[in-house]
């Protein structure tokens, strides 16, 4: 929930006219139980089929319930900010507003750290291909995960234990109820070393994946496959990860020009149209997170053959 200096000040969030409104949050919600509906899908079928279940996969499944929870806490941001009965309970009750924030912001973390993590992954499979089953071990994953929801967890609820603005009245917005040292200098900036780190990462996977294939491999056939299979992988997390930077970048480059373009750029004055433009951003958000299980499928033979076995189709696929 992105706010401006009209925000704080109105204590209303000038979204354009009804139609507008009424556009944005159908689309916002088809969006949203779409994503419901597919990482639903890629738990299940991550918890009925064995096979899957491998400390890289488990990673995806992290990524997952995060893109869970994003995807399941749209529609009640699109209540608590673009309804009229929806602004007025979020501008009267403290926890109602402090909660929803509390878990939007642990969503958009758990998906960057995430993120990052499958990157690390990915960037150790690929330069330490022999050794990374003995490096990278499933209780090893399941320790990190708990541990960085713990951390996660015990960060984000700082507004809930006092570390807060909030006012009654007052727009239910993460710029006007969290302290700006908090949100700002805190969250987005780190938010902001991630994206930058997962891109550089990615680009020099890139770049040793590419150095890799033009050598003749090596290893035993059983090294082989298991490179292969890694090197499969690899390119769906590039996927991910583009997908990723095409639909965030729109909402990060807008919130720039909010938070530190708003005199130099659009003259001193946010206008409505911008603020559309910044709320219809965060659909984008929703739709990566939607569309991740779709490419863990398209991607990887065994995720694909087991979506199939899950909804109970026939898997008549030859492709890898």
């Amino acid at each position: 929930m992105e706010a401006t200096t009209e925000y704080a000040t109105t204590g209303d969030v000038p979204v354009g006219d009804s139609a507008a409104r009424i556009v944005l949050i159908t689309v916002g919600c088809v969006v949203s139980v779409f994503g419901v509906l597919t990482n639903l899908l890629l738990l299940l079928t991550y918890i009925k089929h064995p096979e899957l279940q491998n400390p890289a996969n488990l990673l995806l499944i992290n990524q997952s319930i995060a893109d869970l929870i994003t995807c399941g806490l749209a529609p009640i941001y699109y209540s608590l900010s673009h309804t009229e009965v929806g602004r007025e309970l979020a501008s009267k009750y403290k926890y109602l507003c402090l909660v929803t924030l509390c878990a939007i912001v642990l969503s958009l973390w758990a998906s960057l750290f995430t993120l990052l993590s499958l990157s690390f992954d990915r960037m150790i499979n690929i330069r330490f291909p022999f050794h990374y089953a003995r490096l990278v071990t499933e209780p090893l994953v399941k320790r990190f995960a708990i541990a960085l929801w713990i951390s996660m967890v015990g960060i984000v609820s700082l507004p809930l234990l006092g570390l807060n603005n909030w006012k009654p009245d007052q727009a239910c917005s993460a710029f006007t109820a969290f302290p700006k040292i908090y949100f700002i200098n805190f969250f987005l900036l780190t938010s902001f070393i991630i994206v930058i780190l997962v891109g550089v990462l990615n680009l020099v996977i890139c770049a040793v994946v590419i150095s890799k294939r033009k050598i003749h491999p090596s290893g035993t056939e059983t090294q082989q496959l298991q490179m292969k299979s890694q090197y499969k992988l690899t390119k769906m997390l590039l996927v991910v990860v583009g997908v990723f930077y095409a639909c965030w970048m729109p909402y990060i480059i807008l919130n720039l020009i909010a938070l530190f373009g708003v005199k130099t750029v659009l003259g001193g004055i946010i206008p409505g149209w911008f603020i559309l433009l910044l709320e219809s951003s965060k659909i984008l958000n929703t739709i990566s997170g939607s569309l991740n299980p779709m490419i863990y499928a398209w991607k990887i033979r065994e995720f694909r053959r087991a979506f199939q076995k899950t909804v109970g189709l026939q898997d008549n696929s030859t492709l890898d």
